[in-house]
């Protein structure tokens, strides 16, 4: 399933993109959010959304937006409750999900994210920041979506739980069907994990694509003050000042295998 959003009018620009399914998206650049908002269909802007080359008529917008959960960059819903089991049932409420087995439904989700299915009980502010992170992942997964939006995931997340949340969110995609977006300023992140990325800039898409593709055009980049990846940008002030003869590559490990090789 390909999500197309054609001719959709941002401010005065007509712009055009794609979610990819089943696979890692990123969205980053200056208008990121507006892209994203886009996606959620939290504006008033015009335009075609098409899945699987069917186009979304108004009466299906409704069950579309349930398609979709956003998971912002945002712990405050935490503080309004005290209970994980009072969180989950206001999101059951507010989001208007019919469940015949609620309680069914709350265990089963935090099993999916690695939570303990007996902590419904547990007071949220007791959580760590990982584990809020999971809790996050279990709410929007209580309406089987098709689609997770993630704003800036890793957000004080330290490297090893970085890589257990990359390792759920991989079995999320491949296990249940789902496809997944990050929405980051974080190049590095973005060029280490998504496989296909979409920059965008001045109410316009700048550019769209292999997100590795897209991350090697460094000088078009820098020309247009994007963030290019640290592993790109060394790897490009080899080719270009050292004229080292290596190629691009998402882990340090294989860059210094390839200059060994070529020094």
């Amino acid at each position: 399933m390909e999500l197309i959003f054609q001719d959709y009018k941002l401010e005065d620009d007509i712009i055009n993109f794609s979610i990819h399914h089943n696979t890692f998206n990123g969205i980053t650049g200056k208008d990121k959010e507006k892209i994203m908002n886009i996606i959620t269909l939290n504006h008033n802007y015009k335009g075609k959304i098409i899945i699987n080359n069917k186009e979304i008529s108004k009466k299906e917008i409704n069950a579309y937006k349930h398609r979709i959960q956003l998971i912002r960059d945002d712990n405050s819903i935490f503080k309004c409750y005290k209970t994980i089991y009072e969180l989950m049932r206001y999101e059951i409420n507010r989001r208007k999900i019919t469940l015949r087995n609620e309680e069914k439904k709350m265990m089963d989700s935090l099993r999916i994210v690695g939570l303990n299915q007996n902590i419904l009980d547990q007071n949220v502010q007791k959580l760590s920041s990982s584990e809020k992170k999971l809790l996050q992942i279990a709410l929007a997964l209580l309406s089987n979506p098709d689609i997770l939006i993630l704003e800036e995931p890793f957000k004080f997340l330290d490297m090893r739980n970085e890589k257990q949340l990359v390792m759920l969110l991989t079995k999320i995609k491949e296990q249940y069907n789902k496809t997944i977006v990050f929405v980051s300023d974080d190049s590095n992140m973005l060029y280490k994990y998504t496989n296909n990325l979409i920059i965008a800039k001045n109410n316009n898409i700048l550019v769209e694509g292999n997100t590795a593709e897209i991350y090697q055009r460094v000088d078009f980049l820098k020309r247009n003050s994007i963030i290019i990846p640290d592993l790109v940008e060394l790897t490009y002030l080899a080719k270009k000042r050292k004229n080292v003869k290596i190629d691009y590559h998402k882990d340090i490990r294989d860059i210094i295998k390839d200059i060994y090789k070529h020094v």
